[in-house]
């Protein structure tokens, strides 16, 4: 048997070889940008890609999602390389869909083009490790399109608004041992953590009236909703700093008609913080509030939760494994960045397994913005390929000792657990003080 050493030279060569197919690809996905659970076209590429490579290739999964898996010979771990489908709505963005004004302004494409890289990659080598590697493809991790979800979940065809929760419910990762992820970025580094978060559609109901001749008639929806923001205002220097607490949102509706006292109100809040318990906290404030303002004016609030993410756990020693690839392949350091804000649906995969999301650099511009764009489509590219690779290798070769040492890491949660606590976020309530 070769050593991991010898392997991954391998790797790096077999990658080299196919540096312009790469480049290929990423340019075929980056200009074909799909919204959430819309993948369609992305989704066929990567299922074809992987049939090249001799695999069975299980589609559709939560509508769009893709999985196929490559197999050692050998028992041992199963580690899982993932890749996110979706573009968000960024219309003023060059490389936007002029229909439907998704573009990837979150570097998403570099993500499947390293997931398929590096599958490529590991095809020539496979036999000579231990278990096997997923090669999966989720959609909609940005959370977007909540009517069209709503829809979806509506008629069934979904539980929940990102795609890997829904691969959860749906067992798709009930046999993986450790999932590998490369994000794009300006840098290359690791998060500590990241933020949770809950979304909330909350509706007021007042009582239409003539704004300027019978405004005492009417009960003001929009009064109720105005009042419910800047109480959620006055509470933001109660919150724990520690907890990276972050509430926003938009008035999604605020009436339809200058004169007519508006008898509907709506907002849409993100609710995130660092921890599982630290968002149940917050979003408990924010629904005093909100009943606090409805009931000042006499009149009725339904919050829905709609779901969320989970808060990312990283795993360190799966942080140290990128780590030695990163200064094994380029002399590279893995910075390690903190805490982020922001948050991943990947925080639900890390709260059940270990998970790497690693960041590469070969990017500029502001995430979720039109100036998100490759400016090193080698780093962005080809060494993410690599190293996802390299990652596995590491894991999966020895016997697969590395890996079976990462698999029987504790969890911060079980699959019991996890469902409860997102229950507590795919719920509704109504209080009428209007009686």
């Amino acid at each position: 048997m070769k050593s991991a050493s010898e392997l991954k030279k391998e790797i790096i060569a077999a990658v080299d070889e196919q540096r312009s197919e790469i480049f290929a690809l990423a340019d075929k996905i980056l200009h074909n940008p799909e919204l959430g659970f819309r993948e369609e076209k992305t989704a066929a590429l990567a299922a074809d890609e992987l049939r090249k490579l001799g695999l069975e290739v299980k589609t559709g999964i939560a509508l769009t999602g893709v999985r196929a898996d490559m197999e050692s010979g050998r028992p041992g771990p199963r580690i899982a390389i993932m890749g996110e489908l979706d573009a968000l709505p960024v219309p003023s963005h060059a490389f936007a869909d002029p229909e439907t004004g998704a573009a990837h302004a979150c570097g998403h494409h570099a993500q499947m083009t390293m997931m398929l890289g590096a599958a490529r990659a590991l095809s020539k080598v496979i036999k000579e490790l231990w278990g096997a590697v997923a090669f999966i493809a989720v959609p909609a991790e940005e959370f977007q399109s909540l009517e069209y979800c709503r829809l979806l979940i509506s008629s069934g065809k979904l539980t929940y608004c990102c795609g890997k929760p829904e691969f959860i419910k749906l067992g798709i990762l009930d046999d993986i041992d450790a999932v590998l992820l490369i994000h794009a970025g300006h840098d290359t580094f690791t998060p500590e953590s990241f933020n949770g978060f809950c979304m909330k559609q909350i509706i007021f109901e007042g009582k239409a009236a003539h704004s300027g001749l019978r405004p005492w008639d009417g009960i003001n929806a929009a009064s109720m909703a105005r009042q419910a923001l800047n109480m959620i205002d006055s509470q933001r220097d109660t919150f724990d700093d520690k907890e990276s607490v972050r509430i926003h949102g938009i008035i999604s509706d605020g009436g339809s008609a200058v004169n007519v006292v508006p008898a509907r109100a709506e907002l849409e809040l993100q609710v995130r913080a660092k921890t599982p318990e630290a968002v149940k906290r917050a979003c408990d404030v924010v629904d005093r509030c909100v009943k606090g303002a409805a009931m000042a004016y006499g009149g009725k609030v339904t919050i829905h939760n709609l779901g969320g993410d989970m808060p990312y756990k990283s795993c360190p020693e799966l942080n140290a494994v990128h780590a030695e690839n990163l200064k094994e392949l380029n002399g590279g350091i893995l910075t390690n960045f903190g805490h982020r804000g922001s948050s991943t649906d990947m925080g639900d995969v890390s709260q059940l397994m270990p998970a790497l999301h690693a960041y590469c650099a070969g990017f500029s511009g502001s995430p979720h913005a039109k100036d998100f764009v490759v400016t090193d489509p080698e780093k962005a590219y080809i060494d993410g390929a690599k190293l996802l690779a390299m990652d596995a290798v590491s894991l999966l070769s020895n016997n697969g000792a590395k890996g079976k040492e990462i698999a029987a890491l504790p969890c911060a949660m079980d699959k019991e657990s996890y469902f409860k606590y997102k229950d507590l976020f795919s719920s509704s309530e109504s209080c009428d003080y209007s009686e």
